[in-house]
């Protein structure tokens, strides 16, 4: 039972959820099988790795059957109850939070028994509730409530044409249609975004259905559409064409104007769409902004600096966490290497200081340890960061190159060659042996080692025409910690003028 699909979801619940459950399991209206109950109340005794060997199926017959003679069909039929108790309970609680749903499946359920004194009273209060201009500090997504809003008023304009014929159910069937409209709009820009992020084809299939609504769409509708919402709503108008944005701003075609088009709507909608939806969209940000950025050396501005407007806009409307209130290792140590790169080690600190406890705990002390090398680096502690880094677990961590980034950088720093050699030879294994690798960031750690070696030498040998030309190459292309070498260039030609005057 170990592998069973039922202790794979019971291993999910929290020590709440799992008391809710055992109500669940006892309510006469969920399970009317005694043993079903005894079942379950063995089992919970090994919450919540539920990995004893106890819960062989044999020996959790004895405590359900104690005495009798174990019957392996039997004792698969309850394990089979359970499961499907187990699964009714998380579909039970996953409906329970979805609010606008539950509404409008109320009022559905209400008029479809022809109760309509409730109906007008609960109608009533919901739509109340929707009345807002705002969605910040709600749960759910703008899709959702547009499709809510659809369904509403169609429900209006059902209970007008059955009861209330002279109160013109047109213009409740008209809201209704607006709302699906909008609805699929932002559901056919979130798809598409999908779409592209997981297509795996060199070459897009223009006849594609998704493709040829889109073209469609894009072509043929959209612009006027969102002229005629605009003098409708001023909210809606910005909540649609953010979305029509990220579209544009996603696409192969897209340039960095399409870029700022989108953060520009997007910083328009800041203040009201739901935390969902803004995490959501700045994913969709950075994800454009990495598109664009992709394979070029020059887009005109500094991608890292707009990268960090973005972690901070995530971290200002306090998205910056999972739902959880826990974040993802590499959002946090993306956050280090942005800010790293733009030589603002005073951000690293006060990330540690305001999210260091988010990061899960098993994960956490080799992360903090990564983040101290850095801000210790920052500190010109060039020996405390080279000591945070090899207190790092190197078979848990599993971006070992970041890690040879900032050692090589730290033995430059301490004029130590030798090992910085040994270093660059151990990471140039590492890199070329390594499938997790991706070819693109083994080009850019191979061309990150040559520059500090080139870096040692110009120091210990100048030459003034190599100088210039190192630092031109150094200027044109994308490169890992590039300010930190212009830093270094300027540093080595600084110091040699001083030797000749």
């Amino acid at each position: 039972m170990l592998k069973s699909s039922l202790l794979e979801i019971l291993r999910t619940f929290t020590k709440p959820e799992l008391i809710k459950f055992g109500d669940f399991v006892r309510s006469p209206y969920f399970n009317k099988k005694e043993n079903v109950t005894k079942l379950f109340l063995e089992i919970k005794k090994y919450a919540p790795e539920f990995s004893d060997e106890n819960l062989a199926k044999e020996k959790i017959w004895v405590k359900v059957f104690p005495g009798k003679e174990y019957n392996y069909g039997i004792m698969k039929n309850l394990i089979h109850d359970l499961s499907k108790l187990s699964e009714s309970f998380i579909t039970n609680e996953y409906t329970k939070s979805q609010k606008l749903r539950n509404n409008t499946d109320l009022l559905a359920a209400l008029l479809e028994r022809h109760i309509t004194k409730v109906f007008l009273s609960k109608y009533d209060i919901v739509e109340k509730s929707y009345d807002v201009l705002v969605f910040k500090n709600e749960s759910f997504r703008i899709n959702e409530f547009y499709d809510s809003m659809n369904k509403l008023n169609y429900l209006k304009a059902m209970y007008n044409k059955l009861y209330v014929p002279a109160s013109a159910p047109f213009d409740s069937i008209s809201e209704s249609g607006i709302y699906f409209i909008y609805t699929v709009i932002v559901n056919s820009y979130k798809n598409y975004n999908n779409y592209l992020a997981l297509n795996d084809k060199e070459i897009i299939d223009k006849d594609n259905i998704n493709e040829m609504f889109m073209t469609g769409l894009n072509k043929y509708i959209i612009t006027e559409l969102l002229d005629k919402v605009k003098s409708k709503s001023g909210r809606d108008y910005l909540i649609l064409k953010c979305f029509y944005e990220i579209n544009v701003s996603l696409s192969s075609e897209a340039d960095i104007s399409d870029y700022f088009s989108f953060k520009k709507s997007l910083e328009d909608c800041t203040d009201i769409l739901s935390k969902n939806d803004l995490r959501d969209l700045l994913t969709c940000l950075s994800n454009s902004l990495h598109n664009i950025r992709e394979g070029k050396t020059n887009t005109g501005i500094n991608s890292n600096k707009e990268m960090m407007e973005i972690y901070n806009m995530e971290i200002d409307n306090n998205v910056f966490l999972w739902q959880n209130g826990l974040m993802a290792q590499n959002a946090y140590m993306s956050y280090i290497i942005t800010a790293f790169t733009l030589r603002e080690y005073e951000s690293i600190e006060k990330l540690r200081t305001k999210f260091r406890n988010k990061i899960p705990e098993d994960k956490r002390e080799n992360v903090d340890l990564y983040c101290l090398a850095h801000i210790s680096f920052g500190k010109k502690e060039f020996n405390k960061s080279l000591e945070y880094l090899s207190m790092i677990d190197h078979d848990f961590f599993n971006m070992k190159h970041l890690i040879k980034d900032i050692q090589m950088m730290n033995y430059y720093e301490l004029s130590d060659y030798i090992s910085f050699s040994y270093t660059l030879d151990s990471y140039r294994h590492f890199v070329s042996k390594n499938k997790s690798v991706k070819p693109h960031n083994k080009s850019l750690s191979e061309v990150f080692c040559s520059n500090i070696n080139k870096l040692f030498k110009l120091r210990e040998s100048f030459d003034l025409y190599e100088l210039g030309k190192f630092r031109k190459e150094i200027e044109e292309n994308k490169l890992i910690n590039k300010y930190w070498i212009l830093d270094k260039i300027s540093e080595i030609e600084s110091g040699n003028k001083k030797v000749k005057s």
